[in-house]
């Protein structure tokens, strides 16, 4: 069952070439399966489409 994301949910990328890094959820295409993610690269921001399944859910807790 694939997770259910939202805009504005904070997602991680645990492999492929933004491995390691969190990304901002900015639109959702269900019927595709895939996300439209902000994620912050030098200081500037990069946009990248993702498929559910290379993402997770960042669900650490709020400083």
């Amino acid at each position: 069952m694939a997770a259910e994301f939202t805009p504005g949910d904070v997602v991680f990328v645990p492999s492929g070439p933004f491995q390691g890094i969190c990304g901002v959820v900015r639109e959702v295409d269900h019927g595709r399966e895939e996300l439209h993610l902000d994620i912050p690269v030098r200081g500037g921001r990069h946009n990248a489409l993702v498929r559910f399944d290379e993402v997770e859910l960042d669900l650490a807790p709020d400083p």
